[in-house]
């Protein structure tokens, strides 16, 4: 599968503006990650305990975590971010995929809204 970028809007803290970030989709990240600067100057904050995090290289760390509120199209909602180094890769995670309801399309490399069954 080639890669898929989507631009994702990170709401301020404070609710007053918008930031639009192009992310790379990662299926295999449990949570979206942005650069900890970049979240901390839209106001948020970690506010989970650390969480240690296994990285694709087998090795271990801790990372810090927090609710962010996140729109793409016209659906908003909050979801948990990594709050990660200054060079680390801007990433959306499937947390966030699941909330916002969406799928990987591999042919088209696009994200794909999945519909809601009952």
């Amino acid at each position: 599968m080639g890669e898929v970028v989507a631009t994702l809007g990170i709401w301020a803290a404070d609710g007053s503006r918008i930031e639009n970030i192009n992310m790379r989709v990662d299926t295999g990240a449990s949570f979206s990650q942005l650069p900890g600067k970049t979240l901390r100057d839209l106001g948020w904050i970690p506010t989970l305990p650390r969480l240690r995090a296994d990285l694709v290289d087998g090795t271990q760390t801790t990372v810090e975590v927090g609710e962010v509120r996140v729109r793409y199209g016209e659906e908003s909602l909050t979801r948990l971010f990594v709050f990660g180094e200054e060079d680390c890769p801007k990433l959306l995670g499937s947390d966030t995929l699941q909330g916002l309801r969406l799928g990987v399309d591999p042919v088209n490399h696009v994200l794909i809204d999945i519909p809601t069954h009952r």
